[in-house]
């Protein structure tokens, strides 16, 4: 082989390796758009739950996106009555119905100390079909919005799920906050 040639054989393998990483690092960003958040939350919110918020959140999805590192599309039917969260502040508790399987556990909780939200995460264990792998699960509450006044039952939330190395899913929708359950004396 000519000098020439292997000159034009490097070039060629350097704007390969170029093309290559560009288009990883394009990959990357269409997924770091979802996932960086969940790890924002974890480091800059308090690491205690919002104790004045007592009774559990209900939460309903009313939109959903799943996402690979090459996009993200939104789901517009036959989700809404399979996916549903409800998160116990008090215990920190966090259940998930999602798709076939209900899922549950204990849960770390970070609240925003100005804006008023509450994240849960954790690795949720299958309740349904125990034989199914455990999920992580990260659902976001803006409580602010219970604080305008006494008849505001109903919040905001967005869930994480799904993870893994090349995708996830996200759902936003509703909760409503329920009121603790009556302790009877007896």
């Amino acid at each position: 082989m000519g000098k020439k040639r292997i000159v034009y054989i490097e070039e060629q393998f350097i704007q390969m390796s170029r093309k290559v990483s560009f288009n990883a690092l394009m990959h990357a960003r269409h997924l770091a758009l979802f996932a960086y958040p969940v790890l924002l939350v974890s480091l800059l919110f308090s690491p205690k739950v919002l104790a004045q918020q007592k009774g559990e959140f209900d939460c309903r999805a009313s939109v959903k996106y799943e996402c690979t590192a090459d996009q993200c599309e939104r789901v517009t039917e036959d989700f809404q009555r399979e996916e549903s969260f409800l998160y116990n502040a008090k215990t920190g508790e966090l259940s998930a119905c999602l798709r076939t399987n209900c899922y549950s556990a204990k849960t770390k909780a970070f609240t925003v100390k100005a804006g008023g939200a509450i994240t849960a995460i954790g690795r949720l264990v299958p309740a349904v079909h125990p034989k199914n792998k455990p999920l992580v699960v990260s659902l976001t509450i803006k409580t602010s919005e219970i604080e305008r006044g006494p008849d505001e039952k109903k919040v905001s939330f967005t869930a994480i799920w799904d993870y893994g190395g090349d995708r996830l899913t996200f759902d936003m929708g509703e909760c409503v906050l329920k009121p603790p359950a009556k302790e009877s004396k007896g």
